[in-house]
């Protein structure tokens, strides 16, 4: 599927975390804001440094009312086994089958060895409005980037 483009609806999606736990997009509509994490896979060292700065900084974005949901193409227990040695706090969702990664138009280049990271904020309305699809497996979006977009669409400083 095509990438998507900031202004238009999210695609909605109803899956699994790793834990078992439901998570559906549309549930967060009209409560908070979320951030979509793409990963290339927990293998990856530049997703799994960019999980952990996220963590470290949970706190930030939830004092901007943002929800983070990280997914990726591992399995469940591998995500069990990341998030715990790692201490993530926020949602982590094996989408094995790649069905949500697809909706949203992660990119795969064989010759970039692979999936390719994305990050993708959606406000309380379930509209994008802001979208990074890296060009290579090491560009992810700096935290402070991210954080400053959030403030900049609530118009406010957390």
């Amino acid at each position: 599927m095509k990438p998507v483009t900031v202004g238009e609806p999210a695609p909605d999606f109803d899956v699994v975390d790793f834990r078992g736990d439901a998570v559906k997009l549309s549930a967060y509509r009209g409560r908070s804001n979320v951030l979509i994490v793409l990963n290339r896979g927990l293998i990856c060292p530049y997703c799994r440094k960019h999980l952990s700065e996220l963590a470290r900084r949970y706190d930030e974005f939830r004092r901007r009312n943002t929800e983070i949901i990280a997914i990726g193409a591992d399995s469940a227990p591998a995500f069990e086994r990341f998030w715990i040695a790692a201490d993530i706090p926020f949602i982590g969702v094996p989408d094995t089958d790649r069905a949500v990664l697809r909706r949203y138009g992660q990119q795969v280049r064989l010759m970039k060895l692979g999936r390719l990271p994305a990050v993708i904020l959606i406000d309380r309305q379930g509209i994008v409005r802001w979208v990074h699809y890296g060009g290579s497996m090491m560009d992810v979006p700096p935290t402070d980037e991210i954080l400053r977009v959030i403030d900049e669409m609530d118009g406010s400083k957390a």
